[in-house]
């Protein structure tokens, strides 16, 4: 039998039918449930499940302050201790390292100092003599009308003295001699290069010349005034590198420096030493 109602085309109800079962997704057989919906709508399309809630965003905002250097009140406490400790790991690692490094320094002070005491001991060093037996003077006239530049030209004779007799001395390059007049130097030259042996006494000459030296009026007239006077005050000093050996041990290369405080009677050809005095200093680190 026909049903009686009668539906409008646009206003039909639209049959949603839900099968489901309690324990799986397959259709329901005897015993399932069966879940009729019913629902109507003017489009004849299903209908549309409600969109889920967007989730919520905090924004928090910190100062910079607070973040980097202020910690929160319930963890200062423990950034107190974290702080505490890691400053005692830091200060427990520098004193190792300083106690490491000072003990190394002993060590090796301890092991210069004996060497040195038994290099003393057994080799007895000495510090060589230098005397100055002569000198005379060259192109030096200050008797000359109107001259007040020269190039003075002074050989002198050194005696080097060596009383070592385990030790040899070995003369290097590089030395410098100068003859000066009141700090004003007049003139340069080298000491010789050469291999002086245990005991032993040598005599050097020694060249110092000068070149275009120009004098000052009050100076040349003090030069010639103390040459009338037969006392003319002149330095020598000689700065020389050396090397000494003991046996097998050869040292490194340090200064003997040697000033000599010397009076002529003229400063001309023929000149006599009036009087003289000479000191030596050992500089084994080249310091003076």
């Amino acid at each position: 039998m026909a049903d009686p109602r009668v539906y409008p085309t646009d206003n039909r109800p639209d049959y949603h039918v839900d099968y489901s079962s309690d324990m799986s997704g397959e259709m329901p057989h005897g015993g399932g449930q069966t879940r009729y919906n019913y629902s109507s709508g003017s489009s004849g399309e299903m209908p549309r499940q409600p969109d889920p809630k967007p989730p919520k965003h905090h924004i928090v905002q910190i100062p910079k302050d607070q973040v980097f250097r202020t910690p929160p009140p319930e963890n200062a406490r423990l950034q107190k201790i974290y702080a505490a400790r890691a400053a005692r790991k830091r200060n427990r690692n520098c004193f190792c390292f300083f106690k490491y490094l000072l003990s190394t320094i002993l060590t090796i002070v301890l092991a210069v100092a004996i060497v040195a005491v038994v290099f003393f001991l057994f080799y007895k060093p000495k510090i060589p003599k230098y005397t100055l037996s002569s000198m005379t003077v060259k192109n030096f006239n200050v008797s000359a009308p109107n001259t007040l530049t020269f190039s003075p030209d002074f050989e002198a004779i050194v005696t080097a003295d060596n009383p070592n007799s385990k030790i040899s001395i070995y003369y290097e390059d590089n030395s410098d001699i100068t003859v000066s007049y009141k700090d004003v130097n007049l003139a340069n030259g080298a000491w010789p290069k050469f291999h002086q042996p245990e005991k032993n006494v040598t005599e050097l000459v020694v060249s110092v010349k000068g070149s275009g030296i120009r004098l000052s009026e009050s100076l040349h007239d003090d030069i010639l005034q103390n040459e009338k006077n037969g006392a003319v005050p002149l330095n020598l000093d000689m700065k020389v590198p050396v090397k000494i050996k003991a046996g097998a041990i050869s040292t490194w290369t340090f200064n003997v420096l040697v000033s000599c405080d010397v009076t002529l009677d003229k400063l001309a050809a023929g000149s006599t030493i009036v009087d003289k005095s000479c000191s030596v200093k050992v500089h084994a680190f080249n310091k003076f």
